[in-house]
Order: structure tokens, then C-alpha cells, then sequence
């Protein structure tokens, strides 16, 4: 399955209510979302009217990847 990031902050109420946050990777390890359930994320035809996630380049990184010193780099 293809990886995409999230673009905004959203609960995956399909995945038990699991809060996905800007930057993370969608979908997390052990999750297979059906083709469908992507195509909405991916569309403005869900409950919060925009686009949650897009197609990832492979260069993101799991919140839990990114070593302190680099997070206050980017500050």
C-alpha cells in the first residue's frame, strides 16, 4: 500500500478514533484502509471539508523518528 502524510489533525474514527497528526504517516503500521476510506482522506468529501492527507514522497518521518536536536533545528 502507498504511505501519504497527514496535512490536518484528525481523528480516524474507522481506526477506533486514533488522532492523527500533521506530519505523521497514514496509514500507522498494522492499519489497512480500504481504497475508499484513502480516496475521502485524500478528498474534501469528509466530515471536515478539506483534504487530510496526501500522497506521501517518502521523505516523512514519524513523529516518534525525529531526534530531539532536529526538532529544535527546525524551530
Amino acid at each position: 500500500m502507498a504511505k501519504y502524510v497527514v496535512v490536518h489533525e484528525f481523528a480516524d474514527m474507522q481506526d477506533g478514533g486514533f488522532v492523527y497528526t500533521a506530519g505523521d504517516t497514514y496509514p500507522r503500521k498494522g492499519v489497512k484502509p480500504s481504497e475508499i476510506r484513502v480516496a475521502e482522506l485524500l478528498s474534501s468529501t469528509n466530515r471536515i471539508g478539506e483534504p487530510l492527507i496526501s500522497k506521501s514522497d517518502g521523505s516523512t518521518r514519524k513523529r516518534a523518528e525525529v531526534k530531539p536536536e532536529e526538532a529544535q533545528a527546525e524551530e
